[in-house]
């Protein structure tokens, strides 16, 4: 083989090498978009679920099972909250909110002696 005809089968192995990576990167985003999307037709299924259960439907056993977790984990969050809140004061110089076990308030230092 020539010169010209090696330098030739090298561009055309090169140009078919190239083209490949090119379809592979493109399938690569086609498949990334499908694995979005169901992703997010997941996450409505979830959130359709779960107005069906709040509006009283039942379903099967294991979504039962983990409704009543969620269930569980909202009371959890609930009374985490109160108990915060309850371990929480307000600057009344500068609104922010303070351990209520601090003397002086941490943003300001402004007293927070009872009034």
């Amino acid at each position: 083989m020539s010169f010209t005809g090696t330098v030739n089968a090298g561009m055309a192995k090169f140009t078919k090498s190239m083209k490949n990576g090119v379809d592979n990167c493109k399938a690569d985003g086609k498949i990334a978009e499908q694995q979005k999307k169901i992703k997010v037709l997941t996450k409505e299924i979830g959130n359709l679920t779960l107005v069906r259960l709040e509006a009283g439907e039942e379903m099967c056993p294991e979504i039962m099972e983990r409704y009543s977790a969620i269930k569980e984990a909202e009371e959890v969050i609930s009374t985490l909250k109160r108990e915060k809140i309850k371990t929480t004061v307000v600057c009344q110089k500068c609104g922010a909110k303070t351990s209520a076990d601090m003397k002086y308030c941490g943003a300001c230092g402004t007293s927070l002696k009872e009034a």
